[in-house]
């Protein structure tokens, strides 16, 4: 029987608990429109590909070729900033509401 995307991102975060953990204290952990967990700023398929990476990147020996370590540390690396990206814009929007909701509560 095949898995959903939202089952193996599921049981990916349950084999990487201390990337899950780092996840969830960044507060990068969401839900997206149809309910599923995702990674702040990256789509289903974007976030399952990041955890399958996520290891690769921090293994010592992983077995690879220098050009296909290269390509998945690159490619990680591409991930990550969009995870960043969107972490920076979602403490923006949540600092900005903070100034008008200070000034609601006088």
């Amino acid at each position: 029987m095949p898995h959903t995307i939202d089952q193996k991102i599921n049981a990916l975060l349950e084999q990487e608990t201390s990337l899950r953990q780092w996840l969830e204290q960044i507060r990068a952990l969401t839900k997206d429109a149809r309910g599923a967990t995702v990674i702040a700023g990256l789509t289903q398929k974007e976030t399952e590909e990041f955890l399958l990476l996520s290891p690769l990147v921090r293994a010592f020996d992983s077995g690879m070729t220098a050009d296909h370590a290269a390509a998945v540390r690159a490619r990680h690396a591409e991930l990550k900033a969009k995870l960043e990206g969107a972490l920076q814009d979602n403490a923006i929007e949540s600092l900005s509401g903070w100034g008008e909701a200070t000034a609601a509560a006088r």
